[in-house]
């Protein structure tokens, strides 16, 4: 088949991240905020020995209360870091 195909990005640049038609849950804007700085920003997180930079590690647990709170709703419970 004919597909179209979409130019290589210019060396050293990563392809640009689709745009997302509607909104994103708060776990999910967690998530996408620790992936486009670990991944697309940060030098540090990109080296090759694959250590974290400070402010990786502080959006990782962002993401992980964000989640904890939601599935605690989702249980029907109130989170106990909210008590």
């Amino acid at each position: 088949m004919d597909e179209r195909k979409d130019p290589a990005p210019a060396a050293g640049r990563r392809p640009t991240l689709a745009a997302v038609a509607g909104r994103l849950s708060p776990v999910q804007e967690a998530w996408q905020r620790y992936v486009r700085h670990s991944l697309h920003q940060c030098p540090v997180c990109q080296c090759a020995d694959g250590s974290p930079c400070e402010e990786a590690e502080e959006l990782y647990r962002a993401y992980q209360e964000t989640a904890a709170d939601a599935a605690e709703r989702l249980a029907g419970g109130v989170s106990p870091r909210r008590q």
